[in-house]
């Protein structure tokens, strides 16, 4: 009776496995097989462990970083974003969510400091880009270091950062409020396409120095030029979060 019982149970497991290898060659074509990066898929792991910040830091807004904010609804928002055309779109988050707007950049010191304006304000930078661009114009705006803009932190704490090549800047003048940081997702890039950018070696080593790990990738960009992988979004936890406490592969059938 047993062996009766098993029986459809095998067949049904000769099935599946049959049915994966046929669909083997096709997997770098299907997101569900491939686990393609996703803002979606990453914040879905934050909340399998138990992840939800009361304070979420969007620097470099732009016109808004919605798959954040789908993620994380009830957080506060503190929305960093130099550019003038910027301001209109944070102004308008600012019905949707509960937060505060910041129309500075932040780096390593606190002044000034000069931005180019591009056409597509997503791109603009502090930095200047190798190759053509299309510049709107240049601004001299406010610049301050993280650690000194904000002295209060509610935990746990999620920094966003996509700052066009800019990202060790801006890590550099968090140092006296990194540990307060429970979730990173920072744009860098596997080739900076601008002068004295930061690439994703460097981030990985300062975050590294400063007791954070790579837990995910979120995005990826490829380049026009010739299609290589240029940006990712990858996501950075403290070495001791939950989601590196669990070492299995999968769960227990």
């Amino acid at each position: 009776m047993i062996g009766a019982v098993d029986e459809p149970a095998r067949a049904t497991s000769r099935l599946a496995a049959r049915v994966k290898d046929a669909l083997r060659p096709l997997a770098a074509a299907l997101p569900q097989l491939s686990a393609l990066p996703s803002w979606p898929r990453s914040m879905r792991v934050l909340k399998h462990h138990g992840f939800s910040p009361a304070s979420v830091f969007d620097i470099g807004v732009a016109y808004g970083t919605f798959p954040l904010y789908r993620a994380f609804p009830d957080a506060f928002y503190y929305l960093v974003d130099p550019a003038k055309e910027s301001l209109a779109y944070m102004q308008r988050l600012s019905g949707q969510l509960r937060c505060e707007v910041h129309a500075v950049a932040l780096g390593d010191r606190d002044g000034e400091a000069d931005l180019e304006v591009r056409a597509d304000i997503q791109e603009s930078t502090l930095l200047g880009e190798i190759g053509p661009r299309s510049v709107r114009r240049m601004d001299r705006v406010p610049l301050r270091r993280f650690d000194s803009l904000f002295t209060r932190i509610a935990r746990p704490a999620l920094c966003k950062i996509d700052v066009q090549g800019a990202e060790l800047m801006v890590l550099s003048g968090m140092t006296g409020r990194l540990a307060e940081i429970d979730a990173l997702v920072i744009e860098t890039s596997t080739i900076a396409t601008v002068v004295g950018g930061a690439e994703v070696e460097g981030v990985v080593r300062f975050l590294g120095d400063h007791g954070f790990c790579l837990a995910d990738i979120v995005g990826l960009r490829r380049r026009p030029l010739d299609g290589a992988t240029a940006q990712l979004d990858l996501l950075f936890m403290p070495r001791h979060a939950a989601l590196f406490r669990d070492r299995r592969w999968a769960a227990t059938p």
